[in-house]
């Protein structure tokens, strides 16, 4: 054999015995834990991780596992993948204007807050959040939102959490929009503006009912409203097991009309996003927790909604730096649209149950045509 033969042998052989990467989606736990720095303890949390949150999406995902760090992670670069199929967009709508509206959704342009308005043909007008409260005299954003959009009045009103970016405006709505029912997950928190939509409630004579995990409320004949998280409590009868913050304990609802599944998620953070990831389908919309915070993205949560549009409640330049870079870009890694309303102004979406649209009151583009 010559030497040229014998080198370029030698040169060839580390790379035909080189093991294939193990795929983390579907590698056993025994071939998990011969892994460096994982063992068998470790596999068999990565293994129940994917069994209960689905499939790993990128092999960073592995950081949400217990017991890995970016040191463990580090030295598997080679060793592990993940197949990398295209978003799952099965669930998308047409974008194209509905014949008949049988939903529209304004996702109101309050500033630094949240109000969410479900206006349902034939049906009650309900508002969800109510922005935040200008101090003083001066009247509450969703008001002159709720004017701006040609609604005058607003039967039935839900509060996620009593932040004062979501309750600051509820008081005035109460007063002035004719709330005949108010539903309150009840969150104990203390807060002027929380003692003023009590007050505003008890003198206008509106029904009030705490909100519980899997209440439900059809608003009209096409569109129901369920609670599918509160005070860390899934509809599916999962509970936190450890003491949650006032975002987490907030309300997650879901808007069912048809095909169409909106979710709104108040500022839910990670933990009350790990509760609720395994119980979640895929959505048509999604109102981005926490107006975009970087702590609210936990991966398999994004992935379990892949939603057609996630709208960002958000105020321009607002002092804490939300939508975050980061949150922006893992909701759009989804094929997911992301709209805002400091750049939109207030954000409408329009369905029939079959085929969604949207514009922009304000400003901001419309979307007509699938992408």
């Amino acid at each position: 054999m010559s030497s040229s033969v014998l080198f370029l042998l030698v040169w060839l052989l580390p790379a035909q015995l080189a093991p294939e990467p193990l795929d983390l989606n579907s590698a056993s736990a025994w071939q998990l834990e011969a892994l460096p720095g994982v063992g068998p303890a470790t596999a068999a949390r990565i293994v129940e991780f994917r069994e209960t949150y689905g499939p790993f999406g990128s092999t960073e995902g592995l950081l949400e596992v217990a017991g890995i760090g970016p040191t463990t992670l580090e030295g598997l670069q080679g060793m592990v993948s993940v197949g990398a199929p295209a978003p799952d967009t099965s669930h998308w709508l047409p974008l194209s204007r509905p014949d008949s509206i049988l939903l529209e959704m304004l996702f109101l342009d309050v500033g630094q807050g949240d109000a969410v308005l479900l206006v349902p043909a034939g049906g009650r007008a309900c508002l969800v959040d109510g922005g935040p409260d200008l101090g003083g005299p001066l009247v509450p954003p969703v008001v002159g939102a709720l004017r701006e959009a040609g609604v005058d009045t607003v039967p039935v009103a839900v509060l996620t959490h009593p932040h004062a970016d979501h309750v600051g405006g509820m008081a005035e709505v109460v007063r002035s929009c004719g709330v005949r029912l108010m539903l309150d997950p009840m969150i104990d928190h203390v807060s002027p503006l929380y003692e003023s939509l009590l007050e505003a409630l008890l003198e206008s004579g509106a029904h009030y009912r705490p909100l519980r995990s899997g209440d439900s409320l059809w608003l009209s004949e096409s569109v129901l409203l369920r609670t599918v998280c509160v005070e860390g409590r899934t509809a599916g009868g999962s509970a936190a097991g450890a003491e949650l913050s006032v975002n987490d304990r907030g309300a997650v609802l879901l808007v069912e009309c048809g095909d169409f599944t909106a979710l709104l998620t108040g500022d839910i953070e990670e933990p009350a996003e790990r509760l609720l990831a395994p119980e979640l389908g895929a959505v048509s919309v999604v109102k981005v927790p926490h107006h975009g915070s970087a702590s609210s993205l936990f991966g398999p949560f994004l992935d379990r909604l892949r939603p057609q549009l996630a709208v960002v409640c958000c105020g321009a330049g607002n002092p804490f730096g939300h939508p975050h870079p980061s949150a922006l870009e893992a909701w759009s890694a989804g094929g997911a649209e992301v709209l805002r309303t400091d750049r939109c102004g207030t954000i409408v979406v329009a369905t029939d149950g079959h085929a969604l649209h949207h514009h922009s009151i304000t400003g901001g583009e419309s979307g007509e045509t699938p992408r």
